[in-house]
């Protein structure tokens, strides 16, 4: 059984994308999926900061690409995304990995 500061948070990020609303989250199934298409999670995340523009669509759509959004391709995200909302987007990205990752403060939150 795990300790409580090492279970996921499972907690998205709310964003607003061409009038429309989303949540970007990394469930287990993102993760998987970040690990399938980059081979590590740090890698998945490697060059956002510099604006490699298929990495921030390929990472959106994967955040993106559940529960009501699950038919969601690739090319319809990237359609979301312009130079104006792409800063947006990395942030949203960040903190929606940020909140899927573990806990270390013993809490668990």
């Amino acid at each position: 059984m795990s300790k409580k500061a090492e279970i996921m948070k499972d907690e998205g990020v709310k964003v607003e994308l061409k009038g429309r609303k989303f949540e970007a989250k990394f469930d287990l199934n993102a993760l998987c999926e970040l690990q399938d298409k980059f081979g590590d999670l740090t890698k998945a995340f490697e060059g956002i900061d510099m604006q490699d523009l298929k990495k921030i669509r390929a990472l959106l759509h994967i955040a993106l690409a559940n529960g009501e959004n699950e038919g969601i391709t690739e090319k319809e995200v990237g359609a979301l995304i312009d130079l104006k909302n792409i800063h947006q987007i990395v942030d949203a990205l960040t903190t929606a990995f940020n909140n899927a990752m573990p806990s270390t403060d013993g809490e668990g939150k």
